[in-house]
C-alpha cells in the first residue's frame, strides 16, 4: 500500500488526524501531511504544541480520515469530536469519512522543533465519492488555517484573510459550508 492509494497527492494534503491520549481520549485536528512521493509510504508532519502533538510524542499513533463535511473541519478545528461522531474507534473512523490510514510517527532530528516523519502502516477506503471542486469548501478550509493561527497568536493581519475567506464561502459554498463558517466566526469573537 502506497499513500496514492489512499488519495494523497504530492503536496501538502489537508487531512483530520486523531490521536489518542494515555487515558484513552480521543483528540482530533486538521493538520496538513506533507507528501513528497504519493508512490511511497512517507510523509511528513509539522506538529505545533498541542494535544496531537503531546499524544504521539507519548506513544499515539496517528490516524487520519480524509472526509470532507465542513462541519466535522470546522469543529475538529477548535474542539475535539465526541465519540459520538465516529462510526469505529478501532479504527478511529469519522462518519462519512471517505478512507482512513495509520501512520506510525517519529520525531525528526533536525532544527525543525515541529518536523514529524510519518509512515503509513494500514489504511482503507471507506467510499468512493464523486466530487467536484467547491470553492466554497475551499475557502472554508483556507480560513480554518487562518482562524487556528489567529486564535494561537493574535495576528489582526489574519482577520483580513479570513474575511477573503468569507466572501468565498458566502458566494461559492453550500448551506454547510456557510453553516461551518458561521461556527469558524463564532470561535474567534
Amino acid at each position: 500500500m502506497k499513500l496514492a492509494d489512499l488519495g494523497f497527492t504530492d503536496g501538502i494534503n489537508e487531512i483530520i488526524a486523531i490521536t489518542f491520549s494515555k487515558d484513552g481520549k480521543v483528540n482530533t485536528a486538521p493538520i496538513g501531511i506533507i507528501v513528497e512521493d504519493a508512490d511511497s509510504k512517507f510523509a511528513k508532519a509539522r506538529l505545533y504544541h498541542s494535544h496531537t502533538r503531546r499524544n504521539v510524542e507519548t506513544g499515539s499513533k496517528l490516524w487520519v480520515n480524509i472526509i470532507y463535511d465542513p462541519i466535522v473541519w470546522t469543529i475538529s478545528a477548535f474542539e475535539d469530536l465526541s465519540e459520538d461522531w465516529f462510526e469505529s474507534l478501532n479504527p478511529p473512523i469519522i462518519r462519512g469519512s471517505l478512507a482512513w490510514c495509520e501512520f506510525e510517527c517519529e520525531k525528526v532530528k533536525d532544527d525543525n522543533p515541529a518536523g514529524f516523519k510519518l509512515k503509513l502502516i494500514d489504511g482503507a477506503i471507506l467510499r468512493k465519492e464523486l466530487r467536484t471542486v467547491n470553492r466554497g469548501f475551499n475557502a472554508l478550509i483556507e480560513a480554518l488555517v487562518h482562524a487556528t493561527r489567529y486564535i494561537m497568536n493574535r495576528d489582526s493581519s489574519l482577520l483580513r484573510k479570513i474575511d477573503e475567506c468569507r466572501s468565498i464561502v458566502e458566494k461559492c459554498g453550500s448551506r454547510r459550508e456557510k453553516k461551518a463558517l458561521k461556527i469558524l466566526l463564532d470561535h474567534i469573537r
